[in-house]
């Protein structure tokens, strides 16, 4: 069960939790608890510049998943005006930018995003997901002239991918009622911290960057970089044939022999021979991601026999 951190608005707030032992700068829930923890008020001020102040906001980011949330009762019912990114040493940041106050928001791990309304999967890259929910987030305004009140709600992009070492994508799952919602996906299942500054308003989420094993891919996609390009156009239902093992084979056939004839032999291998010879190459793949409907096949290993 996920600890929670709970706050006021106009306040930073920090959330932690720690794998091992509570840290003394972060109130952190620890293995096993069950109920919330809070971290103590602390002046809003502007994120850091300096190398050593990344360096110390490296540190207080959460080593392990976390959830955290500041209450919607008696929140601003400001609207959001901008969405940014940016990468930091040993971190990646995301900003939601209001105008009139910060909303209420809750932030946790979800094993999908789902979209409000049609309650269909949010396609997202990434090994992991992250729900960022707000409210009241939207502003209604009454209408002088008697005319019905006028709501101010988010009006940006609905989809950005920056592709940076966690942060993948971030992409609208809802506007409904006050509440919106935001799907993030993630290259792993980061710590984070989740918090609020003024001047402007804004709530900020610091993920920490995971370690990836060495990608696997040794043909065409031959990077985490390039895989997690190709696992967003798949989401979008671009280059389907990137999701079989066979397309992705006789892909990679077409450049070794126009005519080669390709014949799967076992679970992720193939055997491509040119007709007419003995030559004939022995291919092997795997799927490096699991999670979520564009798990793409990468060739791992090419053998050549005569």
């Amino acid at each position: 069960m996920f600890g929670s951190v709970r706050g006021h608005a106009t306040v930073r707030r920090v959330v932690a939790l720690g794998a091992a032992a509570c840290s003394a700068a972060l109130i952190s829930a620890c293995a096993g608890a069950t109920g919330p923890a809070s971290a103590g008020p602390q002046p809003a001020a502007s994120p850091p510049a300096s190398a050593a102040a990344g360096a110390s906001a490296v540190a207080a980011v959460a080593p392990s998943p976390a959830a955290a949330s500041s209450p919607s009762a008696g929140a601003a019912e400001g609207y959001l005006t901008a969405i940014r990114m940016a990468r930091h040493p040993g971190y990646d940041r995301l900003v939601f930018q209001f105008a009139g106050g910060v909303p209420g928001y809750t932030v946790s791990y979800v094993p999908g995003v789902i979209a409000d309304g049609s309650g269909r999967p949010v396609p997202l890259p990434g090994r992991a997901y992250l729900q960022v929910v707000f409210h009241p987030a939207s502003e209604v305004r009454q209408n002088p002239s008697g005319q019905p009140p006028v709501t101010r709600t988010y009006t940006g992009p609905s989809t950005i991918t920056p592709l940076l070492p966690t942060l993948l994508q971030v992409r609208a799952a809802g506007d409904f009622e006050g509440y919106l919602r935001f799907g993030i996906g993630v290259s792993g299942r980061a710590g984070f911290r989740a918090f609020a500054l003024t001047g402007p308003d804004r709530v900020v989420l610091d993920l920490r960057h995971v370690h990836l094993p060495r990608f696997p891919g040794i043909w065409d996609i031959t990077s985490w970089h390039r895989y997690w390009a190709a696992q967003a156009a798949v989401e979008q239902g671009h280059q389907p044939w990137l999701l079989s093992p066979s397309s992705v084979v006789t892909a990679w056939a077409a450049g070794w022999s126009g005519s080669a004839h390709v014949r799967q032999t076992g679970p992720g291998t193939f055997e491509v021979t040119r007709p007419g010879t003995s030559q004939a190459a022995i291919v092997t793949g795997t799927r490096p991601v699991r999670t979520g409907p564009a798990r793409i096949w990468v060739i791992t290993h090419v053998s050549y026999t005569r």
